[in-house]
């Protein structure tokens, strides 16, 4: 519950977040910070965190980290210029609790049920961001942009309730006592890592998804809503439009994991790859895709794409790190999310810089991009993937 709430949220935020950036004099360069700033102070907390939580318990430190997060998301609704809102968004930021809700569905769930654990997670958080879409449109357009704010803070409050109430600490002298020693994060293991080409090429690919998913979702909505150069969506008439969207990519996310088997996560990159080329071209015609119904269908091409992309790019990391030593799987998956986070969040801060140019330009950035994946996937991956 307390992920869908949070996921919930976030995207309630995100769907009301253009029209309160204008409303205080912010651009779009100011709008890429004050998304990137937010994932910023996420990453740089995630850790800590989550290793305080091991010695003393989940409970406590992931309803601090609730309280900051509330902190910060109350204090966004009371931001009168952009500094005040990047500021604030830095210290909702801060409450990076994410990580202890993985860790606690690792301690509620036995080794040989952790997929059905995690699977129930990425259920409700998939619901909540879905519905937050839908939601948020409409607090957006009825109650003002400002109080996407208050509604999350609201959200997290039951949250901070539910976790109160319900969770019980249980096992925090074992969590203590039997850490797992293969999956410490150490320089060494990286080294051994970064000394093996492969590693290297699938690294490249989760830092180019990892960087698409930091600014592709939100500067959808900013070019919707956008009257100028966009199309001056409503925030309702976006919302649907981004929860389509949004559907479609979970829809081949499920596709391309049962494809995985069978065509290896190599092919399965490369059929990802042109997609987004192939649509991608389109945008080097802009009063061809200026027209409303023909940006959607690329958008959501796109999305396909992407979607192939994805789990192959994580497949891809989990055999290369097999072929070189299964022991190492917890410092390689480790390094990878460090570096993707952080790619994620400076993601918003240098598109939204380029989108001031032309509302296109980050579109022919995403087809720089998968130029160069492309290239790697087709000529110096192993083909045994």
């Amino acid at each position: 519950m307390s992920t869908a709430f949070r996921s919930m949220g976030m995207s309630i935020v995100q769907i009301g977040l253009p029209s309160f950036v204008e409303s205080i004099a912010g651009s779009l360069t100011s709008y890429g910070i004050i998304i990137g700033v937010f994932s910023v102070t996420q990453s740089i907390f995630q850790y800590p965190f989550a290793a305080v939580s091991d010695k003393l318990g989940r409970r406590k430190v992931i309803l601090f980290g609730m309280l900051i997060y509330l902190l910060g998301t109350f204090l966004c609704f009371t931001a009168q210029d952009v500094i005040q809102l990047i500021i604030y968004r830095a210290i909702q930021g801060a409450g990076a609790y994410t990580s202890i809700l993985q860790a606690i569905i690792g301690d509620i769930y036995k080794k040989d049920q952790h997929s059905k654990g995690m699977g129930y997670y990425s259920l409700y958080m998939n619901v909540g961001y879905f519905l937050g879409f839908v939601i948020g449109g409409y607090i957006a357009s009825f109650l003002g942009f400002r109080s996407i704010f208050l509604i999350s803070g609201f959200l997290i409050c039951f949250s901070i309730l539910f976790i109160f109430f319900v969770l019980k600490e249980n096992n925090k002298t074992e969590m203590n006592k039997n850490p797992d020693k293969n999956m410490e994060f150490n320089m060494i293991n990286i080294k051994i890592l970064l000394k093996e080409r492969q590693y290297i090429f699938s690294l490249l690919f989760n830092c180019v998804r990892w960087f698409l998913f930091g600014f592709i979702t939100a500067y959808l909505i900013w070019v919707l809503q956008d009257d100028v150069r966009g199309f001056g969506l409503s925030e309702i008439t976006s919302s649907y439009i981004m929860l389509a969207i949004l559907a479609l990519y979970v829809v081949f996310i499920f596709i391309s994991n049962k494809l995985l088997d069978r065509y290896g996560p190599r092919k399965l990159m490369m059929v990802g790859q042109i997609i987004v080329m192939v649509f991608g071209i389109s945008f080097f015609f802009p009063d061809f895709v200026l027209n409303l119904s023909v940006f959607l269908i690329i958008s959501s091409c796109l999305g396909i794409g992407i979607a192939l992309f994805d789990p192959a790019g994580n497949t891809l990391l989990l055999e290369v790190i097999e072929d070189i030593q299964p022991d190492l799987k917890g410092s390689g998956i480790g390094f990878n999310n460090a570096i993707g986070f952080f790619c994620g969040a400076v993601a918003p801060m240098i598109m939204s810089p380029i989108g001031e140019i032309d509302i296109f330009f980050p579109f022919y950035v995403v087809f720089g991009l998968m130029i160069i994946s492309l290239i790697i996937s087709k000529f110096l991956v192993d083909k045994k993937y």
